[in-house]
């Protein structure tokens, strides 16, 4: 009997030595019994544990720092124009964008939300660098994180555009001619050109902007300028397309005046010219016109100058006459004023004297004596129009300075707006 009680007395007391060493490790709830389980006493007073096993610890998330992506309406390195920057963000928010190119100049922009605009259109052939500043929601790293991003634009083709006769004294004829080298051919194009288009008149007179062909964009007047008028002329077309791969790469800014109003009118079947300065009649000149025929026949229709040489070589080939036909001629002449592209012009002629101001001996062009000649080209300028009468030939508006082949309906219906 007493040997039983001292076998419980040890086993009791093996017991109570193992709570200590896993209290060391883990807490115990008032409810476990010291040795990592659950007590539960049941009506018979005997208790029932339930084991459970050992805890272990929460592994520690990485720390998270922003990123950044950036898109545009095209691959970023490929960008329009006219593309903006788009930047999403996740585990922060966007702070900063600066932007520059070769030699760091940066590049002026707006950021509004996350959207950058640049100030000026994306060069064409042209790297970029992206510096984007982040602010970080994750405690545990910086701040802030800096993201450099390269970015390009399209390898494209350039459209130059220009003003023709920017800063002239011109004639009332003239309109404004914006000049394309390339011809835009999407009616959507010529329309936002021409809504970028701006021109201020002094003093205001009525007119319309129109496309006399795929590659000349004008304005004129309703009726001639008015003497001395200054006309001012401007267009943000930097960025614009004028095809699927060619763009604008330069605004138009330029200007030109207006002198006094010179008109010549030419009689073809009379053998004479009117010139009237101001509205005054100056001089009548007795002159030669181009002899009947398909492709001799002076032209009917009002031209305006187009440019004057004091000395020409006028050369038939030029006009599609080859050497060795007998229309063919190669001449140097005098006071040349050209009033078509197809080869007409007003020049000094001594050798048709015989036939100014009875008969029509020319290849097309008008000929005056040397001394007429000399004085109309002192006179004249480029812009002053030139109106022709009493031919069955009649002048068309490719052939030349054309807006004036249109009536005022007629005009106005070639605008692309």
């Amino acid at each position: 009997m007493s040997s039983r009680l001292t076998r419980r007395s040890v086993l009791a007391s093996s017991a109570v030595a193992v709570p200590a060493t896993v209290a060391a490790c883990a807490k115990t709830s008032p409810e476990e019994n010291g040795f990592g389980s659950t007590s539960n006493i049941n009506g018979s007073g005997k208790s029932s544990a339930t084991s459970t096993p050992a805890a272990t610890s929460t592994p520690t998330a990485n720390p998270t720092p922003a990123e950044l992506t950036i898109t545009s309406d095209h691959p970023i390195t490929e960008l329009h124009p006219d593309d903006t920057l788009k930047f999403a963000v996740v585990n922060g928010s966007l702070k900063d964008v600066k932007i520059t190119e070769k030699n760091d100049d940066e590049v002026k922009g707006t950021l509004e939300d996350t959207v950058w605009t640049p100030e000026e259109p994306w060069s064409l052939n042209t790297s970029y660098t992206v510096t984007t500043t982040l602010t970080n929601t994750d405690s545990r790293v910086d701040p802030t994180t800096t993201v450099t991003t390269k970015i390009k634009s399209l390898d494209g083709d350039t459209n130059v555009v220009e003003m023709l006769y920017g800063d002239a004294t011109v004639g009332v004829g003239m309109p404004v001619i914006i000049k394309f080298h390339k011809e835009v051919i999407d009616a959507k194009m010529r329309a936002k050109i021409e809504k970028a288009m701006e021109i201020d008149v002094s003093p205001k007179q009525e007119g319309s902007w129109g496309w006399l062909d795929q590659s000349q964009l004008m304005w004129r007047p309703k009726e001639f300028w008015k003497p001395n008028t200054k006309v001012s002329v401007r267009g943000k077309l930097k960025g614009l397309p004028t095809s699927s791969h060619r763009w604008i790469t330069r605004d138009i800014e330029d200007s030109f005046r207006i002198g006094d109003s010179r008109i010549l009118k030419i009689f073809i079947d009379e053998h004479k010219m009117d010139v009237l300065v101001n509205g005054k009649r100056e001089r009548s000149i007795p002159i030669t016109t181009g002899r009947p025929g398909a492709s001799t026949t002076t032209r009917s229709g009002t031209k305006v100058i187009i440019e004057r040489d004091r000395t020409k070589i006028m050369d038939a080939e030029t006009i599609g006459i080859p050497k060795g036909s007998s229309d063919y001629y190669r001449l140097k002449v005098k006071y040349a004023m050209r009033v078509t592209y197809t080869g007409e012009f007003i020049h000094a002629a001594p050798w048709s004297e015989g036939s100014q101001g009875s008969a029509n001996v020319s290849h097309g062009c008008v000929g005056l004596s040397t001394e007429n000649a000399k004085w109309l080209f002192n006179l004249c300028a480029a812009g002053d129009p030139v109106v022709n009468s009493g031919s069955n030939r009649q002048f068309k508006p490719g052939e030349g300075i054309g807006c004036w082949c249109y009536d005022w309906e007629g005009w106005q219906k070639l605008s692309a707006l």
